[in-house]
């Protein structure tokens, strides 16, 4: 199912935790992600030799995560006019940083259970219009890396 603009009004009513800090959330979301898919780890040269204790309160996890959870809150806001955002995106992690695209199922998998665990109230209806943007985002990154001739 797509992500239709009420998908994306329901998470932004529970998304402003998130927005206010998103160094935390961006570093809860990298952690549980190298937790549970050690592989993913590799991904990271800056990360790829780190313990889980050496990750923790890491400044450069910290930036990196913030910048995952800013784009993914401008790419929320931005509801169905993205293209641009997700354009852009996927060039740099195609081409510069050769991500292979199953990574964006994987993480969008991350975040709809850490957004279940640590935001209020996020019940139900909000994890499911969660998963249906998140999917869309996932749908529009392979469309780009398609586009950009990137099979991984």
């Amino acid at each position: 199912m797509c992500a239709c603009v009420e998908d994306y009004n329901k998470v932004l009513n529970f998304w402003a935790p998130v927005e206010a800090n998103p160094k935390l959330y961006g570093e809860i979301i990298l952690q549980r992600l190298f937790e549970t898919n050690p592989d993913v780890q590799k991904l990271f040269p800056k990360f790829a030799a780190l313990s889980k204790e050496q990750l923790q309160n890491n400044p450069d996890l910290q930036t990196h995560g913030e910048i995952v959870v800013r784009k993914l809150t401008e790419f929320l806001k931005k509801k169905r006019e993205h293209q641009e955002l997700v354009s852009d995106l996927a060039k740099s992690h195609a081409q510069q940083h050769k991500i292979p695209r199953v990574n964006f199922q994987i993480i969008s998998e991350v975040i709809v259970l850490v957004a279940a665990e640590k935001i209020d109230g996020f019940g139900p209806d909000a994890l499911t219009a969660m998963k249906n943007v998140l999917k869309e985002f996932q749908t529009d990154m392979g469309a780009c890396y398609d586009k950009l001739g990137f099979d991984k």
